[in-house]
């Protein structure tokens, strides 16, 4: 009699499951690698909508940094794309990341219309951004399973 075996479906489960336990070492490289390519989008969106003042020598483009990658409560490692510092004109002391947040969304009563190069960079760039992280990951991914 001819038997019939379908066989390696451990295998196959046990490399799921180690997929879907990435190390946290692989995640935060992941994460400061998609973090990279999304300050420096976000800086040229910036400039390209003209965000940089031209009536100062402290730009809030020049102030564009990443966090450090945390796991969030969710259990997703994360990082934020920041304004680091404050601008200083005269007296007047302003947090960059205030500067940022009223060229993105404007301030009607100043008369400051809405320059959204943050939300705009990281909507058109999304597959560049994603794009080294797919490296990091499939990278350790290929390494894990060619042993």
């Amino acid at each position: 009699m001819a038997e019939v075996i379908l066989e390696g479906f451990d295998e196959l489960q046990d490399a799921f499951k180690a997929i879907g336990e990435i190390p946290a070492s692989i995640s935060r490289d992941a994460v400061r690698a998609m973090g990279a390519v999304a300050v420096d989008k976000v800086r040229s969106e910036g400039e390209a909508m003209g965000v940089r003042d031209p009536d100062s020598d402290d730009h809030v483009l020049d102030h564009i940094a990443l966090s450090k990658p945390k796991k969030g409560r969710d259990g997703n490692m994360k990082a934020f794309v920041t304004f680091k510092g404050v601008r200083q004109r005269g007296n007047t002391r302003t947090w960059n990341a205030a500067i940022a947040y009223i060229n993105e969304y404007g301030a009607p009563k100043r008369g400051i219309s809405a320059r959204p190069f943050i939300s705009t960079a990281m909507a058109r760039y999304e597959n560049e951004i994603a794009a080294p992280a797919e490296e990091v990951i499939g990278g350790w991914i290929e390494r894990t399973f060619s042993k």
